[in-house]
């Protein structure tokens, strides 16, 4: 009995605590949080898009809020690879997606993965409590990246040429059958009980 006070308690510190870290999107809007959870490759940048919309790059230490229309977006990152998310978000919603570090041959390769928010996905509790840990300390134990318009303006002039390549890959692979992780509008958002009200 006193284990399950001990975890209800520690539950309830949990949500609390974390539930002040998360925004609440503008009306009509949906938010997306992108974290990097793990330290591998901590000095690596990793760029983020949407799309062909250029938001900008951080590394390990950081996160970046967007906030954005609802309906179907790509969202994409690049580091030694580009990794593509196709996601479908639904205005007042709170979406994560963690920036995971993979081996690359010259420096770390990035893959995004949806957070999912429903623990039955997950092979057992500990596992999905674990990651929502590490992504919600990845958000609360870090500094907000945020772009001012005139990095944003010389960083899209930049990256036009890697936006083209990187679209005309997405559409050729895509054409091939290659199939990408998805981000749905019920399965992986941060329920508004676990944003600032």
């Amino acid at each position: 009995m006193k284990k399950f006070f001990a975890l209800l308690f520690f539950s309830l510190i949990f949500s609390f605590t974390y539930s002040q870290e998360l925004k609440k999107p503008s009306e009509g809007k949906s938010l997306v949080y992108f974290t990097r959870a793990s330290a591998t490759g901590f000095l690596i940048n990793f760029k983020y898009f949407d799309g062909e919309k250029y938001l900008g790059k951080f590394n390990h230490g950081k996160y970046m809020v967007y906030e954005c229309e609802p309906g179907k977006h790509l969202f994409w990152s690049k580091s030694e690879n580009t990794d593509f998310l196709e996601a479908e978000l639904e205005a007042g919603k709170v979406y994560i997606i963690d920036s995971e570090p993979q081996l690359g041959a010259f420096k770390a390769a990035v893959k995004l993965m949806p957070f999912d928010n429903d623990s039955n996905n997950y092979k057992n509790i500990k596992k999905y409590e674990r990651k929502k840990e590490g992504i919600l300390n990845a958000i609360s134990g870090a500094k907000e990246y945020t772009i001012s318009d005139e990095d944003l303006a010389e960083a899209k002039k930049d990256q036009e040429d890697l936006v083209k390549r990187s679209m005309e890959k997405y559409a050729k692979r895509k054409a091939e059958g290659e199939v990408y992780p998805t981000m749905t509008v019920n399965s992986n958002y941060v329920s508004n009980v676990e944003t600032v009200k």
